[in-house]
């Protein structure tokens, strides 16, 4: 074995392990006559390979997220030929979902990527006035406000009422829980000609011997079935991870517990990159990866165990105060206070912009952390 003095883990939260779904005795998979596959395996294809298996099959995809959205629409395109079957999305739970980042022409950044815009949000740890403050305009930011703005553009834009497809919650829900897909383009109109079709599952659903059933009877033909179910990140960490904390990946909120999205208060001379989200993954991990070489550097010190974990507690608190989606990591709609700390901490500035107008109005976004 090697020995090393600190170790960074950087396997990420998707991929390797697949989240599969559970299903009672007699009512999975091996009663199936046809494929089942997960997302996993169909990206390890090649595109000839994809279109030779989805060509003329019946095709049914569980999920509607990003993955399953993607994937649908690819085997939508596959079958525009003669003979050519329409692709079902078993729909559980309804997410909003986005045909570009702008908004009745306006930038979707300055919703949500401003001072001034998340000023109105909940942050982790914040004071006694700001919780006033966000109780206090909460009726106007997420119900009358831009959370309302953004569903009357996408309603009008998509047609997500024909399809049965408006999600019952606010759009700052998904925003604040990183689960808003951008719609691959004229997805819709596969489902206007009849090449993708949407059936809910809400109350859940199982396999039968020619495709799938679900829970009020419904039944669903299939040749093929895709699971986008999502991937068990924890569980590859657990597989990892030496026993004595292997227990400690999951907090009491139900995510794991990481002090600036990177060290686990818990864990010593470890830490954890890409396991936070944000509406820019790439620039959240960046930011992490900066913040930890300063560590590493010795140029600050981290604080007590107690205190990165009431650090923690907050996040997860502010998370629950946002969306029921709580159970995950994700920093969007605090971006900006996110990495204020980070750059305090690096002895960096924390107000990027030119001068007090650009800092409250002007969205932040990775040039902003361009190193000088």
């Amino acid at each position: 074995y090697y020995k090393f003095e600190f170790v960074v883990m950087c396997t990420g939260k998707y991929g390797d392990v697949p989240r599969m779904p559970v299903f009672p005795p007699g009512k999975g998979p091996e009663v199936f006559k046809g494929t089942v596959m997960h997302s996993l395996d169909y990206c390890k294809l090649s595109e000839e390979e994809t279109v030779e298996l989805m060509r003329g099959r019946k095709v049914v995809v569980v999920g509607y997220k990003k993955s399953a959205i993607d994937l649908a629409n690819e085997c939508a395109q596959a079958n525009q030929v003669k003979g050519g079957q329409p692709c079902t999305m078993l729909v559980r739970t309804l997410h909003w979902v986005v045909p570009s980042y702008s908004i009745w022409g306006l930038p979707f950044s300055m919703f949500y990527s401003t001072r001034l815009s998340q000023l109105f949000y909940e942050r982790p740890n914040q004071g006694f006035f700001r919780s006033l403050l966000c109780r206090l305009m909460s009726p106007l930011v997420y119900r009358a406000g831009v959370s309302k703005f953004i569903e009357s553009y996408l309603s009008w834009k998509l047609p997500l009422g024909k399809y049965g497809l408006t999600p019952d919650h606010p759009f700052v829900e998904d925003y604040a829980s990183c689960q808003m897909a951008i719609l691959p383009e004229a997805f819709f109109e596969m489902a206007d000609r009849g090449l993708v079709r949407f059936q809910r599952a809400s109350a859940g659903w199982c396999f039968s011997e020619n495709g799938v059933v679900l829970n009020d009877g419904t039944k669903v033909e299939a040749d093929l079935v895709f699971l986008a179910t999502g991937f068990e990140g924890k569980d590859k960490l657990r597989e990892v991870l030496p026993k004595p904390f292997r227990d400690l990946v999951v907090g009491k909120s139900s995510m794991m517990p990481l002090y600036r999205g990177t060290i686990h208060p818990l864990i010593p001379n470890m830490a954890f990159v890409g396991f936070v989200e944000s509406v820019s993954n790439l620039h959240t991990s960046e930011l992490r990866c900066r913040w930890l070489s300063g560590l590493l550097e010795g140029r600050f010190e981290l604080p007590s165990v107690k205190a990165m974990m009431g650090h923690v507690a907050g996040e997860a608190d502010a998370m629950r105060r946002t969306t029921r989606f709580y159970r995950r990591h994700c920093i969007s709609t605090y971006s900006i206070h996110d990495s204020d700390g980070m750059c305090a901490d690096l002895g960096s500035a924390t107000l990027r912009k030119g001068n007090w107008i650009a800092e409250l109005f002007a969205p932040y976004n990775n040039k902003d952390y361009k190193e000088q």
